[in-house]
């Protein structure tokens, strides 16, 4: 990818974040729509916000011990609502842990797959933008 569309992608992800903490009444209403929350048994609980053909806007929260399936994440625009610590799980068997403050932003630049636990004793709950 071209760095111009990836500066375009990053601003549209930008624009997608700041509209889904504006319009937070509307959101809902979108979730709802779509069926709600999604979770299966100590997954993440994801909930789709907002969408279009480029973009989804999901809520995702981690209980203590929850996990997330292995897939590539390069190019997700992640907002901390809370802080937490999440462990990244590599196809290689290496893990990486990562702490997160309650209201930073992390673009996911990792290339290799990988999976996630929160092996805090609090829920991490974060909004994701990414590009479909």
């Amino acid at each position: 990818m071209s760095n111009k569309k990836r500066a375009a992608a990053l601003s549209a992800c930008v624009m997608a974040l700041t509209l889904a903490f504006s319009t937070a009444a509307f959101a809902q209403s979108i979730a709802m729509e779509k069926g709600g929350a999604v979770q299966a048994a100590h997954q993440r609980t994801l909930t789709v916000l907002a969408e279009n053909e480029k973009l989804q806007v999901i809520n995702v929260v981690y209980q203590p011990g929850d996990t997330g399936a292995a897939s590539s994440k390069d190019g997700l625009v992640v907002y901390h609502l809370s802080a937490g610590t999440i462990e990244r799980s590599y196809a290689d068997g290496s893990k990486k842990v990562v702490t997160y403050k309650a209201g930073q932003t992390t673009i996911i630049d990792e290339k290799r797959p990988y999976s996630t636990k929160n092996i805090g004793k609090t829920a991490v709950h974060e909004i994701v933008v990414q590009l479909k």
